[in-house]
């Protein structure tokens, strides 16, 4: 699994350790009560970040829960890897309660199935864009389920400018490298995946530390040996000259940059609504964090920050619009998952 970042974070997050601080805080909330299973869990999974499924549905195992997952029919290697070793391993005598107790299904779109399903369940969890949680929401539930939606997120990386400028060299490479995990990893296509950079410090400043960060985000890709495809350059381009129709970005560098970079305002809904990922990152500058706060809206999800103090993050948290980020975590943490999300 080595070639699959995202399944060796996975296996790290399920880790015996891990499940065994998580088992130590529910036991607490135990103590002065007795906490039970809520029965069946039908979890709709993404078919862009194939990996997902496998938290929420080890989370509702680890919960007692008897689960049902529908996987998309696209298929790819790293999934029949994942889903080759969960066969081995739960066709183990030592584990036929739980194989007894979970179902991963495959099928194409098919509202009737998953009618069915949703009629059998006690919490539905739906990961996937907008259309699809509307969708899946116009087909009925028994009155006592409950629904969890994981609908479109976007995420932002938060930079200090004068931080980047003066970090050493190594701190620079460690930064970079942390950037391109947070960003890279699932082709900037999971919900807390930045797509857009904010820069807090002066235009000159910002100018200064942009011409240095960029550059060794690219040496840090160079290192990894990343590859780009033709396809998702084709999906930046058009992404960029949607953009350009706007009349709201100027580009930085080339078209046919990697990553490729457009300096912006603000991140509008129009530039969220047509940004691809896959390496396409709107730049935004601001004097100070107080001056931010307007930025954003209810789809943010998570920030990934560098040369912020706490403190002075969770003040400026206070300001925020209603709703607008879930998440404020250090840079190279942005795609670390918790059992509380959104």
């Amino acid at each position: 699994l080595r070639s699959a970042p995202e399944l060796v974070a996975l296996a790290y997050w399920f880790r015996p350790a891990a499940i065994e601080t998580l088992h130590q805080r529910y036991r607490q909330l135990a103590e002065h009560g007795l906490l039970r299973p809520r029965g069946v869990a039908f979890h709709i999974a993404p078919a862009n970040v194939d990996a997902v499924f496998v938290y929420s549905w080890f989370l509702s195992l680890l919960c007692g829960n008897r689960n049902i997952v529908r996987l998309s029919k696209r298929e790819n290697p790293h999934r029949l890897a994942l889903l080759t070793l969960l066969g081995e391993v739960m066709a183990r005598p030592e584990h036929a309660d739980i194989a007894a107790a979970n179902a991963v299904l495959a099928y194409a779109r098919d509202d009737g199935i998953t009618t069915e399903l949703s009629a059998r369940c006690h919490l539905r969890v739906v990961w996937g864009g907008d259309a699809t949680v509307q969708h899946v929401r116009s087909l009925p539930l028994p009155p006592l389920a409950t629904e969890l939606v994981f609908a479109n997120r976007n995420a932002w990386a938060l930079l200090d400018a004068q931080t980047v400028l003066d970090a050493s060299e190594d701190g620079l490479k460690q930064a970079a490298s942390a950037f391109h995990n947070d960003a890279f990893w699932f082709g900037q296509q999971a919900c807390s995946s930045p797509r857009a950079v904010l820069w807090i410090g002066s235009a000159a400043q910002v100018a200064a530390a942009r011409a240095r960060f960029w550059p060794a985000l690219a040496a840090e890709l160079a290192r990894r040996g990343a590859q780009d495809e033709a396809a998702q350059l084709a999906a930046r381009l058009v992404s960029a000259h949607q953009a350009a129709a706007e009349g709201a970005v100027t580009l930085a560098g080339a078209l046919s940059d990697w990553p490729l970079r457009l300096m912006t305002d603000s991140f509008s809904p129009a530039l969220r609504a047509q940004h691809c990922g896959y390496g396409l990152f709107h730049e935004i500058q601001r004097d100070s964090l107080d001056g931010s706060a307007a930025l954003f809206v209810a789809e943010d999800q998570t920030i990934a920050y560098w040369g912020f103090a706490r403190e002075a993050l969770a003040a400026w948290a206070c300001g925020l619009p209603d709703r607008a980020i879930d998440r404020i975590v250090p840079l190279g943490q942005a795609l670390r998952f918790a059992d509380r999300w959104d």
